[in-house]
């Protein structure tokens, strides 16, 4: 290995390559080279080796990059910090370290995404405890009026909802559309979500301008279950109305589906 290649760039090399540890140990890679590691090096995409760290887990060398001036704070070309990569990977080890170095916990990709929104929506309630605790703030909504709960509804993360309204997540926010956690939850046959947005009071009333209510979502998908369960809820289907298909399916057995009615909804 040539001694003109910068110490920095080993360990970006090393990072980016996508290596667990990287090939060369940094401790062998200082030993050799007189230089400190320049953690400011990106790749073509923005991306610096402590969000790639931060990405694959790895704790030493995500120790050992802070240490050598890396910015905790720096964004990519998708506006994602390490914090926002530690989050969506589920990296719960990471998190606290960038959380312990002044990580920014409000900030958002150019998607509008913060980390409690990525950590809930991909189904890391142990990281939505940590940054809550540290400071997030659960009703945080994207300029399209996503929350981390509508979310995490979304998809069909069942504990991360439960971590949200038990942290205060209000259940009745809708996005710009009109649409609420319980609308979600219930057009994707989620029983176990609408048990609990039921259970903090989510409104089974609540329509869109389109005349959509959660019941209208589940009766269209044949939803049993939920059916059930927004009646004892007191929900009321419309005078008059007929539903496009018999109730057929069990929610046990359906494929959620609503990832595909709300693709509108901030990606993850």
């Amino acid at each position: 290995m040539s001694r003109f290649l910068s110490v920095s760039s080993v360990l970006v090399l090393s990072v980016l390559a996508g290596c667990a540890t990287p090939p060369l140990k940094l401790s062998t890679v200082v030993a050799t080279f007189s230089e400190v590691p320049d953690a400011r090096v990106r790749d073509a995409s923005g991306r610096t080796a402590l969000m790639q760290a931060a990405r694959d887990g790895n704790v030493p060398l995500t120790r050992a990059l802070i240490e050598n001036g890396a910015e905790v704070n720096a964004t990519d070309q998708s506006g994602m910090t390490p914090l926002l990569h530690a989050a969506r990977q589920g990296r719960a080890e990471i998190v606290d370290i960038l959380l312990a170095h002044n990580a920014y916990i409000w900030v958002h990709n150019q998607a509008n995404m913060t980390p409690l929104m990525l950590a809930a929506a991909t189904g890391h309630p142990d990281i939505a405890r940590r940054l809550i605790g540290a400071g997030a703030n659960v009703n945080t909504r994207t300029p399209q009026g996503d929350t981390a709960l509508i979310l995490a509804s979304l998809y069909g993360q069942t504990e991360s909802v439960q971590v949200l309204l038990e942290h205060g997540a209000l259940a009745n926010l809708r996005e710009a559309n009109g649409i609420t956690a319980l609308m979600i939850a219930s057009d994707g046959g989620h029983v176990a979500i609408v048990q609990a947005l039921l259970a903090h009071g989510a409104d089974v009333h609540v329509a869109t301008s389109g005349g959509e209510s959660a019941l209208l979502l589940a009766r269209e998908k044949g939803f049993r279950a939920i059916i059930d369960l927004l009646k004892q809820a007191g929900a009321v289907e419309p005078m008059g109305y007929r539903p496009s298909k018999e109730i057929a399916c069990d929610d046990n057995d359906a494929a959620p589906t609503g990832v595909d009615r709300f693709s509108h909804l901030a990606s993850v």
